[in-house]
């Protein structure tokens, strides 16, 4: 049926529809950065004996499975007496999600637990500075004094949680960046094992952060001088120019 070009209506071909709404971005191409102030890297390296190196930090990165892009809201309050008869709600405030959930594949060496574990261990205190050892935590009476968040023994920074969105075709070149300020481990679920069928073991830590920040974040696809598949997305570290390249890292 024919329709008035001034109500807004318009026709479209199936080629436009095509275009328009068949490339739409997925849940399964994303990547986590998890980072470690120096303080506490020291630590797990001295106290538990494994050291947070650069195949460690990737391991961890590229094992997460599953994670939760945070979300805002806007606290308002209402206005009734401007107009009469009308109400209103006026933003004035930007409220951020508390937390996120990440879950990640555990290493058969267990160091993506001791890398979290030291982490908390960290914040609360434990080992530091002559506050007892494991022998003293396992007496029921003893307690924790928890670290200073900030300066230079503190256990978060600003930029330590990133978390990158973003799509595996290679005609699709923006993505978008989320960081997580002052972020840090608040806690880790349970971990069910059992007699029954073998699965993988999967560890899940929920980190609390002040706010996040999004940017736009333009990716680098391989050349496909260096790659036999142009269709490969570079997954990433961070280069020298803050950009997302990994060329050892790919997704097909």
């Amino acid at each position: 049926m024919p329709t008035d070009p001034g109500t807004g209506i318009n026709k479209h071909t199936t080629e436009s529809l095509i275009t328009k709404l068949m490339h739409n971005a997925t849940t399964s191409n994303f990547f986590l950065s998890i980072n470690l102030p120096g303080p506490v890297r020291t630590h797990i390296s001295q106290k538990r004996g494994v050291v947070v190196d650069t195949n460690l930090q990737e391991r961890i990165n590229i094992s997460c499975t599953d994670a939760s892009l945070p979300g805002s809201s806007f606290a308002t309050h209402d206005v009734k007496s401007d107009f009469m008869g009308v109400s209103e709600k006026i933003a004035y405030r930007r409220m951020y999600d508390e937390q996120i959930s990440v879950s990640m594949i555990v290493d058969p060496e267990y160091k993506t637990l001791h890398f979290f574990e030291g982490w908390m261990d960290y914040i609360s205190g434990k080992q530091i500075n002559g506050r007892g050892g494991n022998e003293d935590y396992k007496n029921f009476r003893n307690g924790f004094r928890m670290n200073y968040p900030d300066g230079d023994g503190g256990y978060r920074s600003q930029n330590l949680i990133d978390l990158y969105k973003f799509e595996k075709d290679t005609d699709v070149r923006q993505s978008i960046k989320y960081t997580m300020i002052e972020g840090y481990p608040i806690s880790m679920n349970p971990m069910e094992i059992s007699y029954g069928a073998t699965d993988l073991l999967k560890l899940t830590v929920n980190f609390t952060f002040v706010r996040y920040v999004t940017e736009p974040l333009e990716l680098i696809t391989i050349p496909p001088a260096t790659n036999s598949n142009p269709t490969l997305l570079a997954q990433n570290f961070l280069d020298s120019q803050s950009n997302l390249f990994l060329n050892s890292q790919n997704i097909g």
